[in-house]
């Protein structure tokens, strides 16, 4: 008997269950040998693979081991040969020549820890320890490929290293014996295995390990495998499996050729499959997974079935729900025949303000009720639906008949049969005077609101949240963006945004929420002619036609937000350069997150000089140039910036990439900037400070780096660390500076004189100013302590002033005591020629103290010519017009150019003292200054020697026509009235400054 009807979806479920379980376990059974086939193939194939990494690399070990041990053999072959030689040459010397040229061997090959020539025995020949056992070698027992080979002894251990002997037989009997390091093998080891994966052993004959990748901690101990018999490398015997300190490996072994060496190459097993556990747990765990998702799917069909179900019976309820709910709504209805009578429902009655119980009217009687604006058109529509048959449907207004309150009615009708064929207008009626109220309030909102939208100056849109696309937009955005109301209807909000901005969009139309405001926001927009207008946008949710829209007002701020950055450009940047000023760069660097940074301030010098020469705009190229370097190095490295007019700041973060960074600074400093018609090279210093980032002390590091490119610059050299003592010395600096200035003002310094002697004549030559600064506490301070400092702060200038002055008073001084002609040499510096007219000093000094040509000497450096040579030359032709004599100090220390130097008005050079000090014992400084006095004298130049001590300078100097000297043998420097009693006291000086019967204390 068949099962009745409700049972029937349950037995079906049942079938269908059963059917989708048989299935998969079917699959299950076939997936399973599959993966235990992947398996075992994986298994396989890795092991082999394992085992032919270990013969490769066992190979590979054989071979170096074999090119070290046969270099070594060839170099004792050599070795060997030498010693026959010196053997037949001179025998009785041969133990002690044969040390001293074992020990250069050994110095240079430092794979050997020494190496010894010994007797058949072993006894040491040269010296050294020997080697007693050399008979009793394993090796010797062995036949040899040829008669001189060379022999492999035990591992021995000498003074905690391990050491493998090796000795070459000689055709007299004696052998060459080395030791050779173990590291080195060692080395050899470890190079080859680049991963540590594999236990790589080298083991000799004895067998002990003599390299091991493990580490040298395993030298010397046994070695556990089999002695392979063959070159070849092969798998050990037995098992393929070697187990070595309770790890069990795949093992080759392989003899090395021509030695009684053999290398083991071995691989944890376990390290080998392991990569094949994992694809063992691979496979189990997608087995699992796939007997898991079968479970699943049989329980999801079950699932469904009874849904499916339930579903059924739900719907049966909702249509029985519908039905009744039908029955008790308050809808009207109605219907109309041709002949004009209109019959309804009880409840249109209540809804037309109708007395209870009237249920048909004439078509006349009702439009009665209709509202007088709405009679005709409601007449019109009714009879074309009567006329064409098209469904009827009209928004009236009915005036109640109760209490002549206006309502909107809702009417829908279309014709239809009865059983009789008469044809019959039906249809429904609803009151909707809530919604068409609410609705034309809306259409007055919405009409208010598009007069304010289309008349608005500021750009007005709307656009759909869903498709992103615009709805509305007034004449005010189409003016500033440039489309037309077609085009920008045409398209989405992404079309007025840049392509890099799309992101943005989409961010921001996720991050929204509806319903809430959303700030004030900044954004670039897109014109139709490309042009990019930077807005400000203010953004709020509207229901527009039932769609979710947003009004978006715009505000063009594109020039008050250039303005805004420019002044923020130029509050935090160079405006020469366009790299950040020190305040921005020292906010940068504390803001960033690596915790140590580095800096490096660059100071260059060089740019005045371009500035005079070619233009302030030519010198402003140039440093945009170097900017422009450091900057792409601070994008790479960290961040770059403009300190000063001549300074830069790299900051590197994080300090690992320092080494790199210096390296391409350095060499973008040295790289030539091209100009307009030639190639500029500057001068550099660098100053390198070390911070930690996120304290706030960037800028006291910047400062630091500064000071130390300022010491490096003081010091010439190229590159300073900054040190804390700096900052003292940078204090003490600047005292110093106010000390000099007011003793300047004070006239505190003092000149002191050195007089020069001339040799063919043998008598003053004339005197030379020093500077010298008396302390209260008495005694000097060094010229080197303050001279240089004078340099740097300009200070120069005024003393070199006051130093002429000096020097002239002095000339006129000398002539009244009775030295008329000797003239006064002064120093010029650098910086008097760069900061100063010196030219113009000179020659007021002239007129002032009426000084005769020749009175006063110039003594001018290399770096004075060189800095600005053609302005140079220019002045001091202009001050050998005036009578002033020229000297070249210090000749020959710089690098003055020849083809300046031919032009030059000088009339002296200045050998320094550097080559005169060894003139007389040094080769090398007696050739110097005797080339100096062949170009002095090829010039037309008189050559004096500087630094003159002792009398085998001065007689050097004079025997090869030095024409002046001067020195501390000639004269000490001294305050001007001790110059004038020396150089009356040098009046009876007719032998020179050494007769044999003057004294030392004379000279002085």
């Amino acid at each position: 008997m068949p099962a009745p009807e409700p049972n029937r979806p349950a037995r079906r479920r049942t079938q269908s269950a059963a059917a989708v379980l048989g299935f998969g376990l079917v699959l299950a059974l076939v997936l399973a040998a599959t993966l235990f086939a992947v398996a075992a193939a994986d298994r396989s194939n890795r092991l082999e693979a394992a085992e032919s990494q270990n013969l490769a690399l066992a190979s590979g070990a054989e071979r170096l081991v074999w090119l070290q041990l046969r270099n070594l053999e060839r170099a004792m072959l050599g070795i060997s040969n030498d010693a026959q030689r010196v053997a037949v040459a001179a025998p009785e010397h041969l133990p002690q020549l044969m040390t001293q040229f074992f020990a250069g061997v050994s110095q240079r090959q430092r794979e050997l820890e020494s190496l010894e020539l010994t007797d058949a025995q072993g006894i040491a020949v040269s010296g050294g320890r020997g080697e007693p056992g050399l008979a009793g070698w394993p090796d010797r027992r062995v036949a040899q490929p040829h008669v001189q080979s060379m022999y492999v002894g035990p591992l021995v251990r000498h003074r905690g290293q391990w050491l493998l002997p090796l000795a070459l037989p000689m055709t007299d009997g004696r052998w060459i014996v080395a030791r050779l390091r173990t590291s080195e093998l060692q080395k050899l080891i470890l190079h080859l295995d680049a991963d540590r994966a594999r236990l790589i052993q080298l083991a000799g004959s004895d067998g002990l390990l003599v390299a091991d990748s493990r580490g040298e901690r395993y030298v010397g101990e046994p070695d556990d495998t089999i002695v392979p018999t063959q070159v070849e490398p092969q798998l050990t015997e037995g098992d393929d499996d070697d187990v070595r300190d309770g790890i069990t490996r795949l093992t080759v072994s392989g003899k090395v050729p021509d030695y009684p060496l053999h290398v083991d190459v071995a691989i944890a097993r376990d390290r080998v499959l392991a990569p094949w556990w994992r694809l063992v747990g691979a496979g189990v765990a997608l087995y699992l997974l796939y007997l898991a998702g079968l479970v699943y799917l049989v329980r999801v069909v079950q699932r469904n079935a009874r849904a499916n179900a339930q579903m059924v019976q739900r719907l049966t309820e909702a249509a029985d729900n519908l039905r009744r709910a039908q029955q008790l709504g308050r809808t009207g209805t109605w219907l109309a025949d041709r002949n004009g009578t209109l019959l309804w429902s009880e409840p249109v009655s209540d809804l037309l303000g109708l007395p209870e119980g009237q249920s048909a009217a004439t078509i006349d009687e009702f439009y009665r009720i209709v509202h007088p604006e709405d009679r005709e058109r409601l007449s019109t529509h009714f009879a074309h639906a009567w006329r064409t048959g098209e469904p009827y449907s009209l928004d009236y207004r009915i005036v109640r008949g109760d209490n002549g309150q206006v309502r909107w009615m809702s009417a829908r009708g279309a014709t239809t049969h009865d059983a009789d064929g008469t044809v019959e207008m039906a249809g429904t009626v609803v009151d909707v005077t809530d919604s068409t109220e609410a609705r034309l309030a809306l259409e007055e909102t919405e009409r208010q609101f598009r007069l304010l939208f289309e008349r608005n100056p500021l750009p007005f849109w709307v656009f759909d949240i869903q498709t992103l696309r615009f709805v509305e937009v007034n004449d005010a955005a189409l003016r500033q963006y440039g489309y037309s109301r077609e085009e920008f209807l045409a398209m989405t909000i992404y079309d007025i945004r840049p392509e890099e901005h799309r992101h943005e969009v989409e961010r921001d139309l996720e991050q929204h929420r509806p319903g809430e405001r959303d700030d004030v926001r900044l954004w670039v927009h897109r014109r139709k002619d490309g042009r990019l207008l930077e807005v400000r946008v203010h953004a709020t949710d509207i229901d527009l036609r039932g769609r979710p829209s947003r009004l978006v007002l715009v505000e063009d701020v594109t020039d008050r937000m250039a303005q805004q950055r420019e002044l923020a450009y130029r509050a935090s940047h160079d405006m020469t350069s366009g790299l950040l000023n020190a305040d921005a760069l020292a906010r940068r660097v504390d803001a960033m997150s690596h915790a140590t940074c580095r800096i490096a301030s660059v100071q260059l010098r060089g740019l005045e000089l371009i500035e005079d020469s070619l233009g302030r705009e030519a010198g402003h190229d140039t440093l945009r140039v170097m900017a422009t370097r450091i900057a792409r190095l601070g994008e790479r490295f960290g961040v770059a910036g403009h300190v000063r007019s001549d300074e830069f700041a790299l900051a590197v973060c994080p300090v690992e990439h320092w080494d790199e960074a210096l390296e391409c600074l350095l060499q973008e400093l040295e790289r030539p900037i091209p100009g307009e018609d030639t190639l500029h090279r500057l001068e550099s210093w660098i100053g390198v400070t070390e911070l930690r980032t996120g304290e706030g002390h960037a800028t006291q590091a910047i400062a630091n780096a500064g000071l130390a490119a300022h010491v490096a610059r003081t010091e010439h050299r190229p590159l300073v660390v900054f040190e804390p003592g700096m900052a003292r010395h940078a204090t003490d600096r600047l005292r110093l500076a106010g000390r000099i200035h007011r003793a300047i003002d004070a006239e505190e310094f003092e000149l002191h004189f050195q007089i020069l002697w001339d040799v063919a004549y043998s008598r003053p030559a004339g005197v030379e100013t020093l500077i010298r600064w008396p302390q209260r506490g008495g005694g000097y301070l060094p010229p080197a302590q303050f001279i240089g400092l004078c340099e740097d702060t300009g200070l120069i200038v005024p003393l070199g002033r006051w130093a002429l002055r000096e020097a002239a008073a002095a000339q006129r001084l000398l002539e009244r005591a009775g030295f008329p002609g000797l003239p006064v040499a002064v120093n010029v510096s650098l910086m008097q020629f760069l900061d100063g007219d010196i030219a113009h000093d000179i020659e007021s000094v002239l007129r002032e103290y009426d000084l005769p040509r020749g009175a006063l000497h110039i003594e001018l450096t290399e770096s004075v010519l060189m800095t600005r040579p053609e302005q140079a030359l220019e002045t001091l032709r202009r001050l050998q017009a005036n009578g002033v004599c020229l000297s070249l100090d210090d000749f020959g220390t710089g690098f003055s150019s020849m083809s300046y130097l031919k032009q030059l008005p000088l009339d002296a050079i200045k050998i320094d003292q550097s080559f005169v000090r060894d003139v007389h014992r040094d080769e090398r400084s007696a050739s110097i200054c005797q080339a100096l006095l062949a170009l002095g004298h090829g010039l037309g130049l008189k050559v004096v020697g500087e630094g003159v001590e002792t009398q085998a300078q001065y007689e050097w100097l004079a025997m090869h026509g030095c024409n002046q000297v001067q020195g501390f043998g000639i004269h000490r420097p001294a305050p001007l009235a001790q110059a004038i009693e020396q150089l009356r006291q040098m009046r009876e000086w007719v032998d020179g400054p050494w007769p044999a019967e003057r004294s030392e204390a004379d000279r002085v």
